[in-house]
């Protein structure tokens, strides 16, 4: 009983890091074009088109096929990314950037 209550307690702990991780993410991979505020606004972003993913109302695994693949003139980042990596920004994603 002692294991498990450690264990959820390491679960609980690991959540808001791993909200935080991808919150770093999205500013070192996809804020480029995306913007810190995920609008869509910035130079490149206006250049590229890039999506207002305040706007987009995609799944979680939805957003992690496009993260996967690409989609139009985005740049997919399987390889670049691990597959932890493209969970954790599709849930960020999916969840509105929180």
């Amino acid at each position: 009983m002692k294991r498990i209550a450690t264990v959820l307690a390491l679960a609980l702990l690991a959540a808001p890091a791993a909200a935080e991780d991808a919150k770093q993410l999205f500013g070192a991979r996809c804020a480029a074009c995306h913007g810190p505020d995920g609008k869509g606004q910035t130079t490149m972003g206006k250049k590229l088109g890039a999506q207002d993913l305040t706007q987009v109302k995609l799944s979680q695994a939805e957003a992690a096929k496009v993260i996967e693949n690409g989609k139009g003139k985005m740049t997919p980042f399987k390889g670049k990314l691990s597959p932890e990596q493209i969970d954790a920004l599709a849930k960020y994603v999916a969840g509105g950037l929180k």
